[in-house]
């Protein structure tokens, strides 16, 4: 039995991340087209702020637009940069549940970018690795993994010593 299947976004989700990316950008002060690894920077940078209690204002992004809006930035880099796509993903092994996500071309590799970003927004000891997997994607170090596999990029990267968020009080 298949553990995943995947189906294209509905027009609606497409439009919708299309226009977070616009408004991620400009929250993140950088441009759509700037390199893809300055935004992932800039993403991983702002998401460990988040952790560590300095927040934008409600009006600006809110805790519930936050991992949408920061995680189509993220998704969309890895688009760029590595020719991967945006995909909904249904895990047979978990009732069928269903999550967008961004899939290498073989489908080895998913990131499922907006749950990744909301697990860090939720709880600050969970260490914000956003950049360094897009370094590790991009300098190839990263263990083969066989096609159609579907293998969860971020279950597998961790630094040596964790970056973790210490909260302002």
């Amino acid at each position: 039995m298949k553990t995943h299947s995947e189906h294209p976004f509905p027009a609606d989700m497409e439009a919708a991340v299309s226009a977070e990316i616009e408004r991620g950008t400009r929250i993140l002060g950088v441009a759509p087209d700037d390199d893809p690894a300055s935004i992932v920077a800039a993403v991983d940078a702002f998401v460990y702020a988040w952790q560590c209690g300095d927040r934008p204002p409600q009006s600006v992004l809110g805790a519930e637009d936050a991992p949408f809006t920061l995680g189509a930035v993220w998704g969309e880099q890895l688009v760029r940069r590595f020719r991967w796509e945006w995909r909904m993903v249904t895990f047979h092994e978990h009732s069928d549940s269903v999550a967008p996500g961004v899939l290498s071309p073989d489908r080895a590799l998913a990131v499922y970018p907006i749950h990744f970003v909301m697990g860090c927004l939720e709880d600050h000891t969970v260490d914000t690795t956003i950049l360094i997997a897009f370094k590790m994607l991009d300098a190839g170090k990263i263990a083969s993994t066989a096609p159609s596999s579907y293998a969860n990029l971020m279950d597998g990267v961790y630094r040596i010593i964790p970056r973790i968020a210490t909260p302002r009080r």
